[in-house]
């Protein structure tokens, strides 16, 4: 059983940093339980341009931990999520309906970078798809085991590159995560 820390807060470049600790302690390891989505997009937030949802356990594996992202408002294509470069845990990555969806990974025009060294920042992995998300199709990244110490999410300006701008959150008490003097090349 979790609730959300208080005082945590998303990653959005240019605003405060903060840790957003959902599901997982502060040492990173997944809590056994029933399952829980934290919603951590809200409408008043100003600061965040995505609906961010953390579903634990996810489906019908007690292991697997999804964080789902979709946009507030309107149509996102070409998303991406960046994790760090080393990081070993993902088991799939796609599209799929609101709120914990089956995730489908056959999207459109899936495209995959990395490990590549952020300007100002870490080493990353990032991938994603030109397939529009919107308020009933959201991106899900799904991870087993160790959680990455952090998950990032932005919108490319380019079919097959890497995104612009990030938001994200962190597992664990760290402090690895892009700034928001990282940027991609």
């Amino acid at each position: 059983m979790t609730s959300e820390n208080p005082g945590h807060s998303h990653h959005a470049h240019g605003d405060e940093h903060g840790h957003a600790h959902a599901g997982h302690d502060h040492n990173g390891h997944v809590h056994e339980g029933h399952e829980h989505a934290h919603d951590h997009g809200h409408e008043s937030d100003p600061n965040t341009q995505y609906t961010w949802r953390i579903h634990h356990p996810f489906g019908d594996d007690e292991d697997e931990v999804a964080i789902e992202v979709a946009p507030k408002s309107g149509l996102l294509p070409r998303w991406r999520f960046v994790t760090p470069g080393s990081y070993t845990g993902i088991v799939r990555w796609g599209v799929g309906a609101p709120n914990g969806g089956p995730v489908d990974t056959a999207v459109r025009g899936p495209v995959e970078g990395g490990p590549v060294q952020l300007i100002n920042g870490p080493e990353v992995l990032w991938m994603g798809s030109i397939e529009a998300l919107s308020s009933k199709k959201s991106a899900y990244l799904v991870f087993k085991g160790e959680p990455p110490h952090y998950v990032a999410f932005g919108q490319a300006e380019e079919p097959n590159g890497p995104p612009g701008a990030l938001e994200g959150v962190s597992f664990g008490d760290h402090d690895e995560h892009p700034s928001e003097h990282a940027h991609f090349g």
